[in-house]
């Protein structure tokens, strides 16, 4: 009897571990750069490209606020909505033509 009298003690003076604290990332998880196929852009110093599926998504880089247009342009990233999951959906320009002409009237 003393033996379940002490199974029975040392149950009822066992505590449970506490559970472990859920912590939520609140912010960018990620950033989905959609475009036509070809298009460039660079982000955290690596240049990419649009592949023929028109989109390419890349893990946040906790310094990336910014990425490179393929027409130099520096733009920011987090002007764009953030999904239930915490993905950034950033549209890709297509670079400008190099045709520099400007249209005449002819009178």
């Amino acid at each position: 009897m003393n033996i379940l009298h002490a199974i029975t003690l040392a149950a009822l003076l066992h505590h449970a571990p506490a559970a472990p604290a859920v912590t939520c990332h609140t912010g960018t998880v990620s950033y989905k750069f959609v475009g036509a196929p070809g298009a460039t852009f660079t982000y955290a110093g690596a240049k990419y490209s649009i592949p023929a599926s028109g989109w390419i998504e890349l893990i946040s880089d906790n310094g990336g606020k910014v990425y490179l247009a393929a027409n130099g342009r520096t733009l920011p990233l987090d002007v764009w909505p953030i999904d239930a999951f915490g993905t950034r959906t950033v549209p890709v320009q297509p670079p400008a033509t190099a045709d520099n002409t400007t249209p005449t009237l002819n009178n």
